[in-house]
């Protein structure tokens, strides 16, 4: 059973892929620390606006209860200051004008002795009436506390005996040291703690009262559940015989942090996709070129491999006749004819030196040339290759200037390979110099790399500065058209490089518009 192949990523992608990821983790804590604080300081706020809010449910609930307070109080000092219920009539017209403004009032009951006498109104609370505290197991435990204690006490809210729920202040009335009776006012827990629930301005808050007990956790008397791990802020309220506890929170949570914490990853999300686009575009055109560049080169090499050696055959045959009719095999040639032969053979001799750089160019790639590195003395090679040349000097009235202070240099190369590469240079210096100037070749000592360096400097109108970064690559010449000044394939710079890398040394280059100067860089052969 065959497999399908595994598809991997390119290391390009893989590294992308990798950066992405580190990025998004950054990205990551970024956000959390960033949100985090955020959080704070919307707690904070949130914290410091339900302070003022509780403040502000606080000052209003305390004002309607202390009304009723007050006027129980107030209730108890007449009666003591009339020694008793002596004028009963005077005491309705007195709380008749105290309730007139206190709506949520439902009555007050005057008990002398534990025993409602009085109460005011008395239409709805007929019932009420006449009710004995002692005969209550549910209030009697509380009244005897308040004539123990003497101190007043604010109970429930809980069911009334004239029916609904309600809070209940009771007072004692204590007359010439001894407890006379109570004064009880009744308050309609819907009217006094309704509006907690219907005021407009709390209406988006959750407001919880509870009474808190001596032993244990408060206990809930009025409001909304509250909702667990959500900001709430409380106070006490300190009332005769009791303690409450208002508690409020937002109905709804303020999200604006969440919010925002969403809104940045989605801001990092977009970042990493425009980051990971822009550069897989980018990796994916650069692979593009690189397969392209690839091909172009695997072309080139079939190209040299194969055409080439289909042309040096029968090169070398052409020049061969060539040679033999220039010998004088057929006879004495006439002076015409053995120009036209000349021409002939030059011209088939530079073809063969075109085709032996393709050859070269192709070894080099392959990294297939051998070489024969022997000791020489660098002179002499020197000497040689401007004699080699004169001749085509010569033609375009061109001049040698050779200096050379350390004729007794020597170095190590490959002889035949390095003539190369001086006739590349010296041929490309006479051809790009105007005529009748003078080529300089100069030999001097660089201790710094322990080489010998041989420059060829000409005077020629110097290499564009766009074409310089390309000098050494293959078929390439700063005029490429087909009405270029000089001819030639490309190839000799790409191949002197080459070889001089192979014999441990290297080529350089400096132009301007006065000339151009090419450097060997040959290392040292010590004894």
């Amino acid at each position: 059973m065959s497999m399908a192949p595994v598809r991997r990523w390119h290391p390009a992608f893989r590294r992308l892929a990798a950066g992405l990821l580190l990025l998004a983790g950054l990205g990551v804590v970024v956000v959390e620390a960033v949100s985090w604080q955020l959080r704070l300081l919307e707690q904070e706020q949130v914290e410091h606006d339900l302070v003022i809010r509780v403040s502000d449910v606080r000052s209003a609930l305390e004002t309607r209860l202390r009304d009723g307070i007050y006027l129980s109080r107030g209730l108890v000092s007449f009666l003591k200051s009339q020694q008793g219920m002596q004028e009963p009539a005077e005491i309705r017209e007195w709380l008749a004008s105290m309730l007139a403004d206190a709506a949520y009032i439902r009555n007050i009951a005057i008990a002398p002795d534990n025993r409602i006498a009085l109460i005011y109104p008395l239409e709805g609370n007929e019932a009420a009436l006449g009710f004995v505290y002692a005969s209550s197991p549910q209030q009697w435990p509380a009244v005897k506390r308040i004539m123990d204690s003497g101190e007043p006490v604010l109970a429930g809210p809980l069911q009334l005996v004239q029916g609904g729920n309600g809070l209940i202040y009771r007072a004692p009335v204590i007359m010439d040291g001894r407890y006379w009776g109570l004064v009880s006012t009744v308050m309609d827990s819907e009217r006094l703690l309704g509006p907690l629930d219907t005021e407009p301005r709390w209406r988006d808050l959750r407001i919880q009262l509870q009474r808190e007990q001596p032993d244990g956790d408060p206990e809930p008397i009025w409001g909304e559940a509250l909702v667990a791990d959500q900001a709430q802020q409380q106070m006490r309220i300190q009332l005769p015989g009791v303690t409450w506890r208002l508690v409020v929170q937002n109905r709804q949570p303020v999200e604006g942090a969440s919010k925002l914490r969403w809104l940045l990853y989605a801001v990092l999300a977009l970042i990493l996709l425009l980051i990971g686009y822009v550069r897989s575009n980018a990796i994916r055109q650069q692979l593009e070129r690189e397969a392209m560049w690839a091909e172009n080169e695997r072309l080139k090499s079939d190209f040299i491999s194969t055409i080439n050696h289909e042309l040096r055959t029968p090169l070398t045959s052409i020049l061969g006749t060539l040679g033999l009719l220039d010998g004088g095999v057929l006879g004495t040639l006439s002076t015409e004819v053995r120009g036209m032969v000349a021409v002939a053979r030059r011209n088939a001799e530079h073809l063969l030196r075109l085709i032996n750089e393709l050859l070269d160019i192709d070894k080099l790639v392959a990294g297939q040339l051998q070489l024969d590195m022997q000791p020489t003395r660098l002179d002499g090679l020197l000497q040689a290759a401007l004699e080699e040349n004169q001749g085509y000097a010569g033609r375009r009235e061109i001049s040698w200037i050779y200096d050379n202070p350390y004729p007794e240099a020597w170095v190590r190369v490959d002889v035949t390979r390095f003539k190369q590469v001086l006739d590349n240079l010296l041929s490309n210096a006479v051809k790009f110099s105007p005529i009748g100037s003078a080529v300089t070749i100069t030999v001097y000592s660089d201790s710094s790399e322990n080489s010998w360096c041989v420059s060829v400097t000409d005077q020629g109108e110097g290499i564009p500065p766009e074409f310089q970064s390309r000098v050494f690559e293959r078929f390439t010449q700063a005029d490429g058209s087909s009405r270029r000044k000089a001819g030639g394939t490309g190839l000799g710079l790409a191949i002197s490089r080459g070889l001089m890398e192979q014999m441990g040394g290297r080529i350089d280059f400096v132009s301007s518009p006065q000339g151009t100067c090419f450097t060997l860089h040959i290392p040292k052969l010590t004894n």
